[in-house]
């Protein structure tokens, strides 16, 4: 990810100048895609089988599988915003991959709409049309072209839950902006606010909650990344 990536920002919302989507931390544009389509199975779908799985072995589960269910028609609300966000993101990885390159020298996605090849990242290469960039001239022909990050259909599921039976991992350190305890089982971590973080405790009531708040200001659905263990934050 090149450093310089900025925040542009508008009506109070911030933009990534890479991929102009709402600013992400802790990820590069291509994986946030990937994040998105996770967030979006685990709302959908995921998150039902794993507190059924885990009810069978364990009552407080059980508790949060009755909120679940009492939840469900808050959920689909926030699951239908979700879908139309991941359906959107997938259109427009499709349009980048037929339609945009990478600069060779800080990696931006750029798209020429019309005229000779020569290029000038952040810029029209004759003038005006200013944009982030990092200002090196190429031809089209030079620059990498995009390559989609790889999606699932919306029927897949995450297979990398942890099993029922199996211990809750403890994440060291990180503590729940919910419950304010270490997390232990799934962190969710949120890729659009500087530091958001819950537990699998608190995260179904939380991120709803997160969610609606999103909603009364206007903004896009938030998306958290899943993580199973503490190595998998650094990958």
């Amino acid at each position: 990810m090149p450093l310089d990536r900025a925040r542009k920002v508008a009506l109070e919302e911030e933009f990534c100048s890479l991929c102009n989507q709402q600013y992400h931390y802790r990820t590069d544009c291509q994986q946030l895609i990937l994040i998105t389509e996770r967030w979006f199975f685990w709302c959908n779908s995921e998150r039902g089988r794993y507190l059924t799985e885990r009810a069978g072995q364990d009552a407080d589960y059980a508790a949060r599988l009755v909120e679940y269910e009492r939840e469900q028609a808050k959920n689909r609300q926030r699951n239908e915003e979700l879908r139309h966000r991941y359906d959107t993101a997938v259109e427009d990885e499709n349009y980048k991959s037929r339609n945009c390159r990478h600069c060779p020298n800080c990696h931006r996605v750029v798209e020429r709409m019309e005229g000779c090849e020569s290029m000038i990242c952040g810029q029209d290469y004759h003038g005006g049309n200013i944009q982030s960039g990092c200002g090196e001239e190429f031809t089209w022909d030079e620059a990498e072209q995009y390559q989609a990050a790889t999606v699932r259909k919306s029927t897949e599921t995450i297979n990398d839950l942890p099993r029922p039976e199996s211990p809750l991992i403890t994440h060291e350190n990180i503590t729940c902006d919910g419950c304010h305890e270490i997390v232990r089982g799934i962190r969710f971590d949120c890729v659009h606010c500087p530091s958001l973080i819950f537990c699998e405790k608190c995260e179904q009531r939380y991120t709803l909650a997160h969610s609606n708040e999103n909603r009364n200001a206007g903004q896009q659905q938030h998306v958290f990344r899943l993580i199973m263990t503490p190595f998998d934050e650094i990958q």
